[in-house]
């Protein structure tokens, strides 16, 4: 087979092609007897069509198949000859049945990015060191046992430190402003509209942070139930979340409806069977380790590999296809705005943050394409591959999670493409444990004043 190749900038490449004419034959002879063995003509039982009256009847169809499966065995004969890697067809410049029975084909093609690997074994890794100890163990138990405590309402009594205090407020106001400049919905107006019960608990006088507002529940120590308070709370720019109360005070009339103590249970085999289903109390603390340890252990396996796939990023370049950048950017909107739509944006908020969606958009495409292309590389260098029963395994996985049968998932999947999203994320799955079985991992103490096991 004769295959010339221009290539061209932007991961496009010309390809001209001349297909022997046994190999023609040999294609357009397999391709008519698939279609005999499953035409279906008046007059004729399925599979006992002469091939004149199938050749006559499907001649469109058999044609298209037949350009079809010479494309691609040129640009399979392509790949192992001459290293091109054809992801498309930009566009069909000829393609030409010879009088000697040969064919002839011109077209521009998208190419797989020539990718020079840097070292992607033994690459270095620092992470924190992940502790799972028995304090961090009590931790999660006294969060349980608080799910599981009464409020007792107590007479005649002050608000102090670890009290909870239910209290309401009327509608608050923005000190040295006037109605018009005041915040909307968006930028915290539901905050100051009025409350007709909330429960709020009051932290130690030495505590940095508040569950509610900054400096809020502090102010209402030393109040009893049915006195009121106006509390004043000023939003500096990194506390305001919402544009329209940076650097203002606001101000709530600040009722107190009741005082009350918060009584936890006792840590007994009867609390740990109420929360854990029967379990004894140091069951449930072998299980809350047990969990500990594996969100610690999911931690530190996204931390090695994101560093990974960071300095294999940062050690590589090379073009992307413009095409695929343009679709991947596009689906990376669609996902931003519906997280937007999600986190209460409205149209106008989403238009208005059009120019930063897109930014981030470009940067998520590119690296989402840079990284596969550098997976699919060090795959085929360390000849990785998913099997078809791997496939198999994780549709049927999904079909039960779903409590689907697995003939609809496997239609389902097949006609929106799926397998093929199944066995590139299986693929990825197994390179990116291949490099961290590979990688030099360090595990550090943290900074002072972090806590590593806490962000398990």
């Amino acid at each position: 087979m004769n295959i010339a190749i221009e290539r061209l900038p932007d991961c496009k490449a010309v390809l001209n092609a001349e297909v022997p004419a046994e190999i023609v034959k040999e294609t357009r002879d397999l391709v008519v007897g698939l279609f005999s063995q499953q035409a279906k003509v008046p007059g004729y039982r399925p599979g006992k069509t002469p091939r004149a009256v199938v050749e006559k009847r499907y001649a469109k169809q058999i044609d298209e198949e037949l350009k079809e499966r010479l494309f691609n065995r040129v640009f399979r004969e392509a790949g192992e000859t001459r290293d091109l890697e054809v992801l498309g067809i930009a566009k069909i410049d000829r393609e030409v049945y010879n009088a000697d029975g040969t064919f002839s084909m011109t077209t521009e093609v998208v190419t797989a990015p020539e990718v020079s690997l840097p070292d992607y074994k033994g690459i270095a890794v620092e992470i924190p060191k992940f502790a799972v100890d028995d304090e961090r163990v009590a931790e999660s138990l006294e969060r349980m046992r608080s799910e599981h405590a009464e409020y007792v309402e107590l007479e005649g009594r002050e608000l102090a430190a670890g009290d909870v205090a239910v209290i309401s407020w009327e509608a608050a106001t923005l000190k040295d402003t006037g109605p018009e400049d005041g915040p909307d919905e968006e930028n915290g107006g539901w905050l100051l509209e009025p409350r007709e019960e909330y429960w709020i608990k009051l932290p130690a006088a030495d505590a940095e942070d508040e569950p509610f507002l900054p400096g809020f529940a502090k102010q209402l120590a030393g109040l009893e139930a049915g006195e009121s308070k106006d509390v004043e709370v000023t939003f500096d720019d990194s506390e305001a979340v919402f544009a329209g109360l940076r650097g203002k005070t606001a101000v709530f009339p600040v009722t107190v409806k009741s005082v009350r103590e918060e009584k936890l249970p006792e840590l007994t085999d009867e609390l740990a069977s109420k929360i854990a289903g029967g379990k004894t109390l140091e069951d449930l603390r072998a299980g809350i380790r047990a969990n500990l340890e594996r969100e610690a252990d999911s931690v530190r396996d996204r931390l090695i590999k994101n560093q990974i796939l960071t300095k294999l990023g940062a050690e590589t370049a090379f073009e992307l296809p413009r095409h695929m950048l343009f679709n991947e950017t596009q689906r990376q909107v669609n996902d931003l705005v519906y997280q937007g739509y999600n986190r209460g944006m409205d149209d106008e908020a989403i238009r208005e943050s059009e120019e930063q969606i897109v930014q981030e958009a470009q940067a998520r495409a590119a690296s989402n394409l840079k990284t596969s292309f550098i997976l699919e590389k060090i795959a085929e260098a360390e000849k990785i591959a998913v099997t078809d029963g791997e496939v198999s395994n994780r549709v049927v996985m999904m079909a039960a999670q779903a409590g689907r049968p697995v003939k609809k998932v496997a239609r389902q999947l097949r006609d929106a493409n799926g397998f093929q999203r199944i066995r590139r994320e299986l693929l990825v799955g197994k390179v990116l444990e291949f490099l961290k079985s590979n990688a030099s991992v360090t595990e550090v103490d943290p900074p002072a004043g972090e806590d590593a096991g806490g962000a398990a």
